[in-house]
């Protein structure tokens, strides 16, 4: 059984902001915003042209405060997990860029 431990933000990927992201439905502009971002650094970071790591910080600081856990596990493998009370939107477009 692999044991769950909290996050690293020097493990944190791009991939693993943009699952977050979408599972709250929210977009990158939303994220942004609630991060007192401009869009482009979020796209950067998703798309692992920029992996400055005070914004994935940032980020993924704004994320667990709405409700998302990131997960290291022992082997080595991470994963993304949303809490049932997680601050989901409600009928905003999500962008999959």
């Amino acid at each position: 059984m692999m044991r769950e431990k909290a996050y690293d933000v020097e493990l944190l990927k791009g991939e693993q902001i943009k699952v977050a992201r979408i599972l709250l439905g929210w977009s990158q502009r939303t994220l942004a915003a609630k991060a007192y971002l401009s869009e482009t650094p979020v796209t950067r970071l998703e798309r692992k042209i920029l992996e400055k790591k005070s914004t994935m910080k940032l980020l993924a600081h704004v994320l667990t405060e709405a409700g998302i856990i990131f997960v290291n596990h022992d082997d080595g493998t991470m994963g993304v997990l949303i809490k049932p009370d997680a601050d989901r939107a409600t009928g905003e477009e999500v962008d999959n860029e």
